[in-house]
């Protein structure tokens, strides 16, 4: 049997100068003073020097300039652990994640030196260990030093990092870690020094297995699969005689099994393909278009005198495809296709949870992909500059429903691929991710590099031997179920034509291109994979990063705090918007959170109404630290505004409104696999309610479906003193077509009001009554999520809004005017 000993906890910490060297074990384990005690694993060294007072936390504040000597120092983590007993045939230490340059002793034996944060440590330890106390010692350093000017002449002068004061490092093309930690547009340098995934020792008679890849074949009455097992006998002379059997499970029911008698395991690495048909199968669905179950293919081997079973692999039953086919002959698709229907990919780009990544919690993984479910979204794509993430994020993918799009870990330099060392730890990394993640139900996409392709005036050609030749290679080798792109964006040969773009007009040097939504309206691309806009997070979240310093509105502290690409964009979206008058912080946050709102809404809007647009990713989702920012998520996990605009843009039933030449177009969008109809009233309506042209018509959607429903005329109305409308009697929202800029509009006194508030379990339910039209309706409350808020009422309009976890308040209801 395998045995896992777990050697998370309990470790020590020792900081010592940077010339300090391997060869310096011996002295550092005699040294008994300035040790951290107490520290569990994921660990970086931020962590336990914030715990002891030596450092604040790099996100608070301007405190992460305080901290950059760690960069400059040597780290050893200890850990002292009994083993009562050693009679299994082999003992493997496994580190699954270190971060980075690592020296790794056991009981004063060197075991080796480990230069890449991105897959595991291994080593056969049985040799070194012994009965009672044993002794792990391991050195890390931000590794940087390992890379000198020579080097980086190898790749040229241009990297991408140039991201504002002290942010971004060249050398870090380099380091085989992530990247962002040295700063980025949207966070600080804190350079991570961890072990930042579990550490442990496995105990085992011989045979192991390294990966299991099941793919979904065939879907039709029934589903056809195939499980490719890699089964590795340790013993380098030996051979193994082995039963094997390999069994499918459903809610721990055993679905369909096969036992292969008498195999023969020849030393080193073994593989097994097996195929199933499983009866009326249950397929798993992006969110929003069906339920996400999940199988375990669960395999066990007997041998000798015993058996053993590896750990269960889950997987959802599901086909993925990448159309890139033609449209005519000019434009391809780019659209993803699941279980053989054609999807709109609705999300954004992940990027690490904390600038501190090793603390990220299996709570806070949990939670921020279940606010991507909330916000209806179904992909999320997990940045090149950033980290292959841990476990519970993809497990986390696959419950809810979230298709991920996997970026390499590239991002925005030139990579020496001509550096065969390099090379070599990059083909192990490829090599071990594609094992580890090719199984997952919720994997959509992997993708070379982040904005290489794109740009050879910055960085040439250097790494294309990697994007090009060893990823692809890597992934039709052990996980060719899943589709493989070269680079996001691309080709930038053929752009709007075929591919992904990265839609990054809203930064260029014309402010009014930036602040206006309707310039979306006429964006061509196939699949828009980047585009962003800036917005502040709550009131509550900048007086926690200011860590109790006065609030200075445009000081160091606020600056630090507002990505570098801000270039006074929000202002003048709150100008242009809302007002031109100076502003309170309080209303600050509100037009300007209002304003992202709008520009993040409209625009997914606009992209769903394409029927050769195959998704739209806001650049990004989740922070790393708080500031204001791309994001619709805040770093304390607070919804912005902006959050509900999104939310209410990617509803699975939608209805969108367009004008184009004096007519008003209906759309109309259905994700579900049920079809859809309902009588919708539609027209003009002036804000008082008075005046409504409303007409009536029937529409039906099919499922997994977005088209154009009905259009009428525009008509010669006043559209400064109401909107269009399409109210359906179906339990969706009504579609609201405002022609022009909200402060030019000639607003009635908003009339709305709570007509009743009850407690619902632990929720509160809250019915909302407006007589007029009323813009961005709201509660305030932060730390609330709501089913919605910030959204605009017709006249005689009622809502019900939820309020999780709000059973017990009492909640008023405001707008703005």
């Amino acid at each position: 049997m395998i045995k896992r000993i777990c050697l998370d906890d309990d470790w020590s910490l020792k900081e010592a100068p940077i010339t300090y060297k391997k060869d310096m074990a011996g002295y550092i384990l005699s040294d008994s003073k300035g040790w951290y005690e107490g520290i569990s694993i994921p660990c970086d060294v931020h962590s336990p020097l914030i715990e002891a007072g030596v450092i604040k936390d790099p996100v608070l504040a301007d405190y992460s300039f305080d901290s950059e000597w760690i960069e400059h120092r040597s780290w050893w983590f200890k850990k002292t652990f009994m083993m009562d007993d050693i009679s299994d045939a082999y003992y493997r230490l496994i580190l699954e994640s270190l971060d980075v340059h690592a020296d790794i002793f056991l009981n004063g034996a060197y075991l080796g030196h480990h230069a890449g944060a991105f897959y595991p440590f291994e080593a056969d330890v049985k040799e070194f260990l012994v009965p009672g106390e044993n002794v792990l010692l391991i050195r890390l350093t931000a590794g940087l030093e390992y890379v000198d000017e020579e080097a980086l002449a190898e790749v040229g002068s241009k990297f991408g990092s140039d991201q504002g004061e002290k942010r971004g490092d060249n050398r870090r093309v380099y380091v085989r870690k992530p990247a962002y930690v040295f700063g980025w547009d949207w966070c600080p340098r804190a350079a991570s020094v961890a072990i930042a995934k579990d550490v442990y020792i496995e105990c085992c008679d011989g045979l192991v297995m390294n990966s299991a890849i099941v793919k979904t074949l065939e879907i039709k009455d029934k589903a056809r699969i195939c499980a490719d097992i890699e089964l590795e006998v340790l013993n380098p002379l030996d051979i193994i005689e082995a039963d094997v059997t390999i069994g499918v499970f459903y809610k721990d029911e055993e679905i369909s099994s096969v036992r292969l008698g008498d195999k023969l395991l020849c030393s080193g690495v073994n593989f097994l393909s097996q195929e199933f048909c499983i009866e009326n199968p249950s397929l798993w669905w992006p969110n929003g278009m069906g339920e996400q179950p999940l199988y375990e293919l669960r395999v066990s081997a007997e041998f000798g005198d015993g058996a053993t079973s590896f750990k269960p692999v889950s997987f959802g039953i599901r086909t993925i495809e990448l159309d890139v086919s033609k449209i005519d002959e000019q434009n391809r698709r780019f659209a993803f296709v699941v279980n053989g229907i054609q999807i709109f990919c609705k999300g954004a780009n992940w990027v690490p949870a904390d600038s501190v990544y090793a603390r990220v919690t299996a709570e806070k993984y949990e939670n921020l992909v279940k606010e991507a479910k909330d916000a209806n979204f179904n992909m999320l794509r997990v940045w090149g500059g950033g980290l292959y993430e841990r476990d519970e994020f993809y497990d986390a993918c696959d419950k809810y429903g979230i298709l991920v799009w996997q970026d390499f870990m590239f991002a925005c330099a030139s990579f020496p691929d001509s550096n065969a060392e390099f090379y070599d730890l990059v083909c192990k990394e490829l090599d071990y991710q594609t094992k580890r993640l090719g199984s997952r139900a919720c994997f959509a996409l992997f993708c070379g590099n982040n904005e290489i392709h794109c740009n050879p005036q910055l960085f040439g050609t250097y790494g294309m031997k990697i994007f090009n030749i060893a990823a692809p290679q890597y992934v039709h080798k052990n996980c060719s179920n899943i589709p493989y792109w070269n680079s996001s964006p691309y080709p930038k040969t053929k752009y709007p034509y075929m591919g992904d773009d990265h839609f990054w007009d809203y930064i260029n040097e014309d402010i009014p291109v930036r602040i206006e939504p309707k310039g979306y309206d006429k964006v061509p691309d196939k699949f828009v994979s980047e585009y962003g806009y800036v917005g502040p997070v709550a009131k509550e979240s900048i007086e926690q990063y200011f860590d109790g310093k006065p609030i200075e509105m445009f000081g160091d502290i606020w600056m630090n705090h507002t990505n570098v690409w801000e270039k006074d964009t929000v202002s003048a979206g709150v100008k242009k918007h809302y007002t031109d008058k100076e502003l309170t912080l309080d209303e600050y946050l509100l037009y300007a959170g209002l304003v992202q709102s709008l520009m993040y809404g409209y625009s997914l809007e606009s992209f769903r109404t394409k029927p050769d647009n195959g998704g739209g990713l806001i650049w990004m989702f989740n922070d790393c630290w708080g500031e204001t920012g791309w994001t619709i998520v805040d770093y304390y996990m607070r919804r912005k505004i902006s959050y509900y605009g999104v939310k209410r843009a990617l509803e699975p039933i939608k209805l969108i409104m367009r004008e184009n030449g004096g007519t008003i177009c209906v759309y109309g969008v259905n994700d579900t696999a049920n079809e859809i109809s309902f009588d919708m009233k539609y027209g003009y309506m002036s804000f008082d309610g008075v005046f409504d042209t409303g007409s009536e018509a029937f529409v039906t959607l099919k499922p997994f479906s977005r088209c154009k429903v009905l259009e009428f005329s525009a008509g010669n109305y006043d559209v400064l003193k109401g909107c269009y409308y399409a109210k359906p009697s179906y339990d969706i929202s009504p579609a609201i077509l405002r022609m022009c800029d909200y402060r030019t509009l000639d607003m009635v006194p908003a009339k709305v009001g709570i007509l009743s508030q009850r407690d619902d379990g632990e929720d509160k339910l809250i019915e909302i009554a407006s007589e007029v039209y009323c813009h961005a309706v709201h509660i305030d409350g932060a730390d609330f999520c709501l089913s919605d808020n910030y959204f605009d009422m017709l006249p005689g309009e009622k809502r019900i809004i939820r309020v999780q976890k709000g059973a017990g308040n009492s909640f008023e209801i405001r707008t703005v005017n």
